[in-house]
């Protein structure tokens, strides 16, 4: 983590005025290839020098299940992360939102898993932050990130202190050279900090650290500041060693808690160190050390390492789709972003969820997108701004929906086809409350498309994993999205074809064939989601037509 006194030093002496020009130094792209380069050269040989073939043996049993697991806990601590900034922000005098933090948080997160140093991601976090709050400074705003960073650190270190007693258990230090690093570095600095303070020529910088030494501390270890933040940050590291533990459990390695809470803070500790490519290397290294010391094979502690490190990757990808939902362009009437950004998630989602033979983690994505909505829209619910009774019954069949893909791999396809129903029934209430209490408006419209689409979705989904069709019928769930990103790839003025009595007669008719299916003998089946499948097919198929053929300038409504 960058040192918070270095950081507003730089800082300090970088803004000058409060709307000074940002300019970065640009990282030539050799330098960040070769970060990449090292950073794979160091994870290769680490394997090599533990045991390859055993390493292996453990990557290739992972579980992927459990990575819905670890999506669920870093939603958790995406939410912990914008507390504590948002709060930090206002002992600072700063205006930033819990929401706000929360979604650049996640955007930050992917750029340090993704870029050297790990801290690439905090730079842009500061520029946005800058750049949405033009009344604040650069300095302010840095501020404000170094403190957070700093109040992590200082989570993470209180948790190796609490755990010092089991690391002392263990073996892995003795008691005298935990004295002796406690005291003499403490000591060393001290002597240094007495010789700087006595020498004319570091007497202007040593009066300056001392300045940012004080203000820290003021704002950081204050009793009701840090009341506001430590705890945020221990829950942090709790929920990251809930990963690491989740990690460990998806290769087939149950890790007892009394060797968890000393072994994982101190591999952390090893990944805070600012490295090559979001700790890859050091990370593995730490962890082939600390196994050893624990008496667990050296190749065990790769592997967990190793997936520790892909699962915090796959999960911080979301944070791409803080991109699509920027402030000022989804409060404008047009809703393209968020169309192209929730489209492109739930295919990809869709994918990987497939190949992980884990339809839950679709669920995931879904909540996430519908949440982003449904937040960036609040001042444009309904026509008088009340989010209303129509898009409440709209939410509760999108919540079952959500509920279907979480579980439906438990339940009889009988209870699934039950629940498909209902959630028909609700779909044409909500629609009935809409025009009945006249709150038809733009976000109820696009709420409603999208909730039956995501039935839809699921539907085939459960079609194919239960056996009942063939990978054919995920196309009748896909039809939407691939609908709205088509013009990424053939731009056309024209919106999205109004929806038509055809198209609504096609949609009933393929959600009867669906569910039909789930109820009927295997032979049945195939032949109603077959039917099902074309039904919905030749409906986008007449809006595509309708699209790019009609000279007709279509309404802002899809067919379903």
């Amino acid at each position: 983590m960058a040192d918070p006194v270095l950081t507003l030093t730089v800082a300090r002496s970088a803004a000058e005025t409060t709307h000074a020009p940002i300019k970065l130094p640009r990282r030539p792209p050799t330098a960040a290839w070769s970060s990449l380069a090292f950073s794979a050269v160091l994870v290769v040989a680490i394997i090599g020098l533990v045991d390859s073939r055993r390493v292996l043996e453990h990557l290739q049993r992972v579980d992927a299940r459990w990575l819905v697991v670890a999506f669920a806990i870093s939603l958790l601590q995406l939410g912990l992360l914008g507390l504590r900034w948002s709060r930090i922000a206002l002992a600072l005098g700063l205006r930033l939102s819990w929401f706000t933090a929360t979604t650049e948080y996640a955007l930050s997160i992917l750029l340090n898993q993704v870029l050297p140093t790990g801290m690439a991601g905090d730079g842009l976090r500061a520029l946005r932050h800058v750049k949405r709050s033009e009344e604040y400074s650069v300095l302010q705003v840095i501020e404000a990130l170094a403190l957070d960073r700093a109040s992590g650190q200082l989570g993470l270190w209180l948790v190796v202190v609490l755990g010092a007693p089991l690391t002392l258990r263990a073996g892995i230090v003795s008691l005298g050279g935990l004295a002796a690093v406690a005291f003499l570095g403490p000591g060393v600095l001290l002597v240094a900090w007495m010789i700087m303070a006595r020498s004319s020529r570091w007497e202007a910088p040593a009066a300056r650290v001392r300045t940012y030494c004080r203000r820290i501390s003021a704002l950081l270890l204050a009793p009701r500041r840090a009341a506001a933040h430590v705890p945020l940050s221990i829950l942090l590291v709790g929920a990251t060693l809930l990963e690491f533990y989740v990690a460990a459990r998806s290769v087939g390695v149950v890790l007892p808690w009394s060797q968890l809470l000393w072994l994982g803070p101190l591999i952390l500790v090893a990944a805070s160190v600012p490295s090559f490519f979001g700790g890859w290397g050091i990370r593995e290294g730490a962890s082939a050390l600390l196994f050893a010391s624990a008496g667990l094979p050296r190749s065990t502690g790769v592997a967990v390492s190793i997936i520790f490190g892909v699962f915090t990757l796959v999960v911080s990808v979301p944070g791409i789709l803080v991109l699509f939902f920027d402030a000022d362009r989804t409060r404008s009437a047009d809703s393209t972003p968020w169309n192209d950004a929730h489209a492109l998630s739930l295919c990809v989602g869709a994918g990987v969820a497939l190949w992980a033979h884990s339809p839950p983690l679709l669920a995931f994505v879904a909540a996430l997108c519908f949440l982003i909505l449904a937040a960036r829209s609040r001042s444009r619910w309904t026509p008088d701004g009340r989010f209303g009774a129509p898009n409440m019954v709209t939410s509760l069949r999108l919540i079952m929906t959500l509920g279907l893909l979480m579980g439906y791999e438990r339940q009889p396809t009988r209870v699934v086809a039950a629940c498909a129903v209902l959630i028909l029934l609700l779909d044409a209430l909500d629609g009935w409350l809409a025009r009945r209490l006249r709150l038809i408006g733009e976000f109820g419209a696009r709420f409603d498309v999208e909730a039956d689409a995501l039935l839809v979705l699921t539907l085939s989904v459960v079609l194919f994993t239960a056996g009942i069709a063939g990978p054919w019928v995920l196309s009748a769930g896909l039809w939407r999205y691939i609908y709205v990103l088509a013009p990424a790839v053939a731009p056309t003025p024209r919106g999205e074809a109004a929806r038509s009595g055809l198209g609504r007669l096609l949609y009933v008719l393929m959600m009867g064939c669906f569910i039909g299916a789930l109820i009927t003998p295997p032979g049945t089946a195939v032949t109603l989601a077959a039917l099902g499948t074309l039904s919905v097919s030749i409906s986008f198929l007449r809006s595509f037509w309708q699209r790019y053929a009609s000279t007709r300038v279509s309404s802002p409504v899809p067919d379903p």
